[in-house]
């Protein structure tokens, strides 16, 4: 007898689009995935920048708790890489080649900044939001001290889906007997 999953046909209470007030509430390392850009493979370590926003939900199990929105990023201060930009965005100043050399990402946790989010359509064709831009705080606006401050089960989920994690599980399998073929193991 077949199993089948389906979509329930819910749907979650959209984050509100334009200028929104926000604050990082935490940084996850969700290890090295393997991607396709311009028909070429590619490693990229990742991470994820979640933020809460000053918005509360209005709706469902979660009416009153504020949104929150996240963006994946490649783990790197390349002058083409994303985070580079957001984060000179964000911060209102370019890098200096000293910052270059690290920056700690765990620094921009409890910082304020605006978001400028923007509707997206989703591959199920859904409809849903995603950061187009980053800024400062507007001086003499109140910052925001987030409540949300434990990454949610989606992260841990990605991370076990890392290039290490996979490594460290095939590492195991060897030791104990079993393979990742083998079906009595856990998804």
């Amino acid at each position: 007898m077949a199993l089948i999953a389906k979509s329930t046909g819910e749907s979650f209470e959209l984050a509100p689009t334009g200028n929104q007030q926000a604050v990082c509430a935490f940084v996850c390392d969700i290890g090295t995935h393997k991607s396709t850009y311009q028909g070429k493979e590619l490693e990229r370590h990742q991470v994820v920048v979640c933020w809460e926003l000053a918005e509360k939900m209005t709706k469902g199990e979660y009416a009153g708790k504020p949104f929150m929105l996240s963006k994946f990023y490649t783990l790197s201060l390349n002058e083409k890489a994303s985070l580079r930009h957001d984060l000179d965005a964000w911060r209102g100043i370019a890098f200096t080649p000293e910052e270059l050399k690290g920056f700690d990402l765990e620094k921009i946790i409890g910082a304020n900044c605006l978001l400028n989010i923007i509707e997206s359509d989703r591959q199920d064709g859904s409809k849903g939001r995603k950061i187009a831009s980053i800024s400062p705080l507007i001086k003499g606006m109140p910052k925001l001290k987030a409540i949300n401050t434990t990454p949610p089960a989606w992260i841990a989920e990605k991370r076990a889906q890392s290039i290490e994690a996979l490594e460290s599980f095939g590492e195991t399998a060897q030791n104990n007997g079993t393979t990742p073929e083998d079906p009595t193991l856990p998804f």
